[in-house]
């Protein structure tokens, strides 16, 4: 339970502190978030994975199956919410919205803070090499895949390459590998460090979603943020353990792999899936529901993760 009231408490402080300074300093949001994205995806989340690829044990070739998977699981949920849009008969700006929605998973931020809390440093090691196309198939599939249905001509076009997100975190891996394989000893002192900087990672990021999220008329599609959120809560963590077993990695780095996937899985939204709506000028509304829905229903069913785990 105090793992819980852990993530909880980091995930809903942060995300009240944003809404917080967004009311009272409505002029200064957009450098607020500018220093909270960059803390927490330039500094505090490639530094933990560098720390923690660093002390990974018995990295082999078994770690090459997880780009693969972990690029199928986000299509994955972009092909389920594709087909729950057409189930509710959606318009192509909001189908844009909804379909990348349900591939969009928050890894890097609160899939680290439960992978580093429930599994500890040898899992969060493996989260870079399960996201390692997660870029490129945001920024070169789902982002240009919603920008199609702008009802604008002035869409901003993004390089997926030229991310400098991206570009961090390949350093982190690269440089988190090289340590491993020449077996650098990693000094004593750093093995506390990734327990301050995931959760301040978290944080950070919460800010930057609530300093721009504003509830406006979103509860008009509680309906449909519902079940994909339901959809991604229960019906793609079993696609993801499918995908294990048929790669014969159940018992990869004596489970944990499959434990990491099948976390991971069960992840929320990423606050990402809010930026495509405003790039494109697409259903902003939808797009918010999606995000607050799965976000509740995953801090809901947050509490029986361990026991789901002690299956594997």
């Amino acid at each position: 339970m105090n793992q819980f009231v852990f993530i909880f408490s980091v995930i809903c402080l942060g995300f009240l502190v944003g809404q917080i300074l967004g009311r009272k300093l409505p002029n200064r949001t957009a450098g607020i978030r500018q220093v909270t994205v960059f803390i927490a995806l330039r500094i505090s989340i490639p530094t933990s994975i560098l720390l923690a690829i660093w002390q990974l044990h018995e990295l082999n070739w078994q770690a090459a199956a997880l780009p693969v998977i972990g690029t199928l699981f986000l299509l994955s949920g972009f092909g389920l919410g594709f087909v729950l849009s057409k189930m509710f008969g959606m318009t192509p700006i909001q189908r844009a919205v909804y379909a990348p929605a349900a591939g969009f998973t928050n890894i890097g931020a609160v899939g680290a803070l439960v992978v580093l809390v429930f599994l500890g440093e040898s899992g969060l090691a493996l989260l870079p090499l399960f996201k390692l196309l997660e870029e490129f198939v945001y920024f070169a599939l789902f982002f240009p895949y919603a920008a199609k249905f702008s009802p604008t001509d002035k869409v901003q076009r993004r390089v997926w390459w030229q991310d400098r997100i991206l570009q961090t975190m390949m350093v982190a891996l690269i440089v988190g590998l090289v340590l491993n394989v020449t077996h650098v000893s990693r000094p004593i002192w750093m093995g506390s460090m990734s327990g301050v900087l995931v959760p301040l990672g978290t944080f950070s990021l919460m800010i930057s979603v609530g300093l721009v999220f504003r509830f406006g008329s979103m509860l008009k599609y509680w309906r449909e943020a519902l079940v994909m959120a339901l959809a991604k809560q229960f019906i793609l963590p079993l696609l993801v353990l499918g995908m294990v077993f048929l790669s014969g990695q159940m018992t990869a780095f004596d489970g944990l792999l499959v434990q990491v996937f099948v976390l991971i899985a069960m992840m929320p939204m990423a606050f990402i899936v809010l930026l495509p709506a405003a790039l494109y000028q697409l259903d902003q509304d939808l797009a918010n529901a999606c995000w607050l829905v799965n976000l509740i229903v995953f801090l809901s069913v947050l509490p029986f993760m361990p026991w789901f785990l002690s299956f594997f």
